[in-house]
């Protein structure tokens, strides 16, 4: 039977305290990530009983639902005009409550999030011309070649301008705004200036430096044009308003950004890509073998979306990524093949359905919240079998230095195709190992762990 999915969007709207309890709404893949004015009004046991629901998480000043793969089909049939204003009060209000670090994580997170199709697609794209220049089918300098690379690489040039549109929608900035901003950084007369080197803005120093594909830089300045938007509002004569405030925004927000901000985002940037990797280099197994074991607590979380900055810089940084994508990788196959045994150990038919469907769902398309919510949680053994299996594969990983040297779908079995590159076949053949690995090690544990409850 079809999902009714409009009846589902209105009853979770319903228990979130209604259309008027809502001042921000958008979704990643698998969640609708709400922003309340009261967060109080929700039972969350309510809200995740609620068919069609599988969990409900609070995380970084959001209610966030999980749907899974029908977020949105759910997304879509629910109706509500964002108010960004309400939504920046409502976010000041709804945090200060929180540690710091919650605060940032949750920002971060929400600002990667709406992002992640774009990211995916032009990863996709980026994948799809290593396959036909590595087999032939196109030669790399043909004008397809270049047009597919030029559209592959898009979304990671222009990163800081997608970022300015999705953090300044969640804090409540005027998106277009912030954009200038973060277009400046990428502008071709900059980049040009910075070449010939000595750039000075009003006799302050302006320090070379890229800015295309970075993340640290902009989510650092959304915050700051957030309270320089107020300042100009309050000092802009009502006449002259429609303006002089932006004027006075971007006038201000210029310097702020290529003498302070920029350089130290980009600073700190390179700094976190650097100890992240050194640690890697130090006991690279260890980190991915802990990561892959641990990531279903992260996912649970949601702080997932903001880990995406590390594969981003290391992506741009070094060509690869070592980390982020590896781990997932492991730990979405893995707990997708445990949950595949719960559908040859159970016989009621429904639980065989969902755990089938939920565990295509993590191998192929890297979509774990069905597997982990639906089937995992409830069957602890099924958990701990996807750790086990998605340890043991990270530790292969570790160990023989996997990378990934695209951005391209939801880690998954698909992601194998992001493992092209480097010398010869090795990275390719190891990850197929991996793969294996985790796929084999995860079905088995859940096989042998897992007990069906008897009726």
């Amino acid at each position: 039977m079809a999902k009714d999915f409009k009846k589902i969007a209105d009853t979770i709207v319903e228990a979130v305290g209604g259309e008027e309890n809502v001042s921000y709404l958008n979704h990643c893949t698998t969640r609708l990530r709400f922003v309340l004015k009261d967060d109080s009004i929700p039972n969350d046991d309510d809200v995740a009983n609620i068919d069609g629901v599988l969990q409900v998480l609070r995380s970084g000043g959001q209610y966030q639902v999980v749907i899974g793969n029908d977020v949105e089909h759910v997304f879509n049939e629910i109706h509500i005009k964002n108010d960004p204003g309400a939504q920046s009060s409502t976010q000041a209000e709804s945090t200060t409550k929180e540690p710091i670090i919650s605060r940032i994580f949750g920002f971060v997170a929400a600002s990667m999030s709406p992002l992640m199709p774009a990211m995916l697609g032009g990863g996709m794209i980026k994948v799809i011309m290593t396959l036909l220049t590595t087999f032939g089918l196109i030669n790399p300098s043909d004008s397809t070649a270049v047009i597919l690379a030029a559209a592959g690489d898009v979304f990671f040039y222009f990163l800081p301008v997608f970022l300015a549109i999705s953090a300044s929608q969640y804090l409540g900035n005027n998106p277009y705004i912030t954009m200038i901003v973060a277009g400046l950084l990428i502008h071709p007369n900059l980049v040009g200036l910075f070449a010939e080197g000595n750039t000075t803005f009003f006799g302050l120093p302006v320090t070379a430096v890229t800015y295309s594909s970075s993340v640290l830089p902009i989510l650092l300045m959304v915050p700051i044009m957030y309270y320089l938007e107020r300042f100009a509002d309050k000092v802009s004569p009502t006449v002259l308003k429609s303006f002089m405030k932006p004027m006075i925004v971007i006038f201000i927000a210029i310097p702020i950004a290529l003498v302070a901000v920029g350089p130290i985002g980009s600073i700190l940037g390179n700094y976190l890509s650097m100890g992240v990797n050194y640690l890697y280099s130090q006991a690279g197994w260890l980190t991915i073998t802990l990561l892959s074991i641990f990531m279903p607590f992260i996912v649970m979380t949601g702080m997932h979306w903001a880990l995406v900055p590390i594969a981003t810089i290391s992506l741009a940084e070094l060509g690869y990524d070592s980390i982020l994508i590896i781990t997932m990788f492991a730990y979405n196959v893995a707990i997708g093949a445990a949950t595949l045994a719960v559908a040859f150990k159970n016989k009621d038919k429904n639980v065989k359905s969902e755990a089938v469907a939920s565990g295509i769902s993590a191998v192929v398309a890297g979509v774990t919240e069905p597997a982990l919510y639906g089937v995992a949680m409830k069957s602890r053994q099924v958990l701990y079998a996807g750790m086990i299996g998605a340890g043991a594969s990270g530790l292969y990983a570790g160990i023989v230095h996997l990378a990934a040297y695209s951005m391209g779908t939801s880690p998954s079995a698909l992601s194998l195709l992001q493992m092209i590159g480097g010398e010869g076949n090795a990275n390719f053949i190891n990850g197929v190992v991996a793969l294996v690995i985790a796929i084999v090690v995860g079905f088995v544990a859940s096989f042998i762990l897992y007990k069906p409850e008897e009726k």
